[in-house]
């Protein structure tokens, strides 16, 4: 096993390791640097630092606020993160958006979802700063409707505030179609922020927004078709989303390589869940091998590639996959070892619907 290459969740500086530790180790030095945090969108989940603690055998602690590390060791963006969480209340609302995203891509989500907020989200950072707050809450403490309908607020004022630039406005409307065609408790509310989200897309001038942003919309909205069983539509739009991933991927110099490339993964990984609802198990496969080309030292790709290989049967193939991902390491070497012994011992266990 290899924790260290997950060694940029621990010091907020290793830049090796899969995309998203990369992207962690990106965000460290722009945010230690003082330049603007690039636009990730990888986060890990709640209970990521946990899983990766207790796979490591003692190797790692589990670490639930940035402050536990000892200051000895402690890198200097890790350092710095300490200091402005212990002066949280003296920081500028831009420097507050910039420790709460810091916090969410080390997986800091019950240190976020903890830290006051200004008494009126009255700037756009203050705003922006509230939202990441609620995603933090619904991430520790679940979607109940007081969260959820919090979380809704604050992208509709994102959404609708004409003052705001349109790349925000977009993804703040993404985002709510998003959340209401997962929850499903809206029509009239999911066909009203898509309507709002084509129109920004469609009415705002050519060059606004970026071809990664543009991909991220393309794959956003196409969560509404497939909610709906329209596969043939979703396929249209995925098609876009990729196309224009890769376009990013060609353009794209040193400093948004990265983005890029984080950008492409996700593209590839939703066109295989895509695919498997669709009932295409060739096109499942062809994505989910390329989700482990171009991002190998990720286990999770490695995982949902063999889980697909037991569902089409392929033990033999699936064991191999399932090896590759116990060999990097954690967060999933558990149960991608007892998934590999089961496929030897042809007992292989339920699938789960996120390893």
């Amino acid at each position: 096993m290899n924790p260290d290459r997950l060694a940029a969740y621990y010091d907020l500086s290793s830049s090796h390791g899969p995309l998203h530790a990369q992207a962690v180790a990106d965000t460290g030095r722009c945010y230690l640097t003082g330049l603007p945090l690039p636009p990730y969108q990888s986060f890990p989940s709640a209970s990521f630092r946990t899983a990766v603690a207790e796979e490591t055998k003692g190797r790692k602690t589990v670490v639930r606020d940035p402050r536990d590390h000892p200051a000895s060791d402690r890198s200097a963006a890790w350092q710095r993160l300490c200091s402005e969480l212990d002066a949280w209340q003296r920081l500028s609302a831009d420097q507050q958006l910039k420790v709460a995203t810091v916090l969410g891509h080390l997986g800091f989500w019950a240190v976020l979802a903890r830290l006051p907020l200004p008494e009126r989200a009255s700037t756009q950072e203050a705003v922006r700063l509230a939202h990441r707050r609620y995603v933090a809450r619904r991430m520790v403490f679940g979607g109940g409707p007081e969260v959820t309908d919090q979380l809704r607020g604050l992208l509709r004022v994102q959404a609708e505030d004409e003052s705001l630039p349109a790349p925000m406005r977009l993804g703040a409307a993404v985002n709510l179609v998003v959340d209401h065609a997962r929850s499903a408790d809206s029509p009239a509310a999911l066909a009203h922020w898509q309507s709002v989200a084509e129109r920004l897309v469609e009415r705002t001038p050519r060059g606004a927004y970026s071809d990664i942003l543009l991909s991220a919309y393309w794959r956003g909205v196409s969560f509404v078709p497939f909610h709906r069983g329209a596969h043939d539509r979703v396929r249209e739009m995925l098609d876009r989303s990729e196309h224009l991933a890769r376009a990013a991927l060609r353009a794209a110099g040193p400093g948004r390589r990265l983005l890029a490339q984080e950008n492409h993964r996700l593209v590839l990984m939703t066109r295989a869940r895509a695919a498997q609802a669709r009932g295409r198990r060739s096109e499942t496969e062809h994505y989910l091998r390329a989700c482990v080309r171009v991002d190998p030292q990720d286990p999770v790709s490695h995982v949902y590639l063999a889980d697909f290989l037991v569902l089409t049967g392929r033990r033999d193939d699936a064991r191999a996959s399932y090896r590759s991902a116990a060999a990097l390491g954690p967060p999933h070497t558990a149960y991608a070892l007892s998934q590999a012994t089961n496929c030897r011992r042809d007992q292989v266990t339920s699938v789960p619907a996120s390893p």
